[in-house]
């Protein structure tokens, strides 16, 4: 059992990770890319709070934009974890190499191949995915997002039944009261 005092560089599962990171390219890179993806897990994360709570965005566009910040994050985390698990793999790492770096010469031909992957997996993963991936796919994925998840469509046949945004605003609830409510068949 772990005691809470010892330091984690006691711990035998960070020393065990630790020496993986130092003697395996693609694992030290795949790490890089998980802790990228957990940090705009948790930024998109209080980007949908932050939206839903923002009087400062219309009352009506508030839904899209959480939804946007929603989609987002999905999209991201999931692109980022492929094209950074793809470019980090030693297959497509030895070839890169191989094509950028054929004749040169390093000192330290080891470190030279570990800083080669961990960067380019990091840029590649977060250029590729946050700059062209996620604008093409978030955007409708966003929509339907709202659609889901925000807004109700209007029965014209039952004058009671309203739009999610609606509810929100006349009964002065916040979304997760809304959502909790809705699923109660009354």
């Amino acid at each position: 059992m772990y005691n809470i005092t010892t330091p984690i560089t006691k711990s035998k599962i960070f020393n065990n990770h630790l020496k993986r990171v130092i003697n395996d390219d693609a694992f030290a890179a795949k790490t890089i890319v998980v802790c990228s993806v957990l940090k705009d897990v948790f930024a998109y994360s209080v980007r949908y709070e932050t939206t839903m709570n923002n009087k400062k965005i219309p009352e009506k566009r508030r839904p899209f934009v959480a939804a946007m910040d929603l989609a987002s994050g999905v999209v991201t985390s999931i692109a980022q974890i492929s094209v950074g698990f793809s470019i980090a793999s030693p297959k497509v790492q030895n070839k890169l190499w191989n094509l950028i770096f054929k004749d040169a010469k390093f000192q330290n031909i080891g470190i030279a191949k570990k800083s080669f992957a961990t960067i380019l997996a990091l840029i590649g993963s977060g250029v590729i995915t946050e700059r062209i991936l996620v604008p093409l796919i978030a955007t409708p994925l966003a929509a339907q997002v709202e659609k889901l998840f925000f807004k109700k469509e209007v029965n014209t046949e039952n004058k009671s039944s309203t739009n999610a945004i609606s509810k929100l605003k006349n009964n002065s609830m916040n979304i997760d009261t809304f959502i909790f409510t809705s699923d109660v068949k009354h």
